[in-house]
């Protein structure tokens, strides 16, 4: 009886080790290089495939009601065929991104441009190697009419990226997407 709880207990210890192990980002030294090639040159796009806004009521009753995507969540919405994007080109950032929340503070409302849009050169640019695995963490605020954003936005070589938004204005929104090299148009 010993030998068979010595054993399940190896094996859910190897288990775990073999989980933990898998889920580390791992990436070729092509990605990597080709991801430090766009920060360096600063050309750089990512389109948004997945919205994820912060969970509220407002929101959790417009996503029972139906009134989302299909295959959409209150907690992540299905953008890939929106056209945001966020993009770097030489010193100035631009983002056009659907909103999906709460307008915490009056201000300046155009019915026309309701989601989060921005350009210009940002401030307090800075860029930092990521917490956890490989990758790049770019940090800035910038101000478009009355209101200002705090942008993070985490660029993976695997051609991935995480953005994160917060306004003065509104709830905060995090973003997924897949990020590539800009190329004018």
């Amino acid at each position: 009886m010993r030998t068979i709880l010595k054993l399940g207990l190896l094996a859910s210890i190897a288990l775990f080790l073999a989980c933990s192990a898998s889920s580390k980002t791992t990436a070729t030294p092509e990605e990597i290089a080709a991801m430090e090639k766009m920060i360096s040159n600063k050309q750089f796009e990512i389109q948004a495939q997945w919205a994820q806004p912060m969970a509220t009521q407002s929101l959790n009753s417009i996503a029972n009601s139906g009134l989302l995507p299909p295959g959409s969540t209150a907690s992540q919405i299905d953008i890939s065929g929106t056209g945001g994007y966020f993009r770097m080109v030489g010193d100035s950032v631009m983002a056009d991104l659907p909103f999906f929340g709460e307008r915490r503070m009056g201000g300046y409302y155009n019915q026309n441009k309701t989601g989060i849009i921005f350009a210009g050169i940002p401030k307090d640019l800075s860029f930092s190697p990521n917490k956890k695995g490989v990758g790049q963490t770019m940090r800035f605020t910038i101000s478009e009419k009355s209101e200002g954003f705090q942008v993070i936005v985490q660029l993976y070589p695997n051609g991935t990226a995480r953005l994160t938004v917060s306004s003065t204005h509104r709830t905060n929104m995090w973003y997924q997407g897949n990020l590539s090299e800009y190329k004018e148009e």
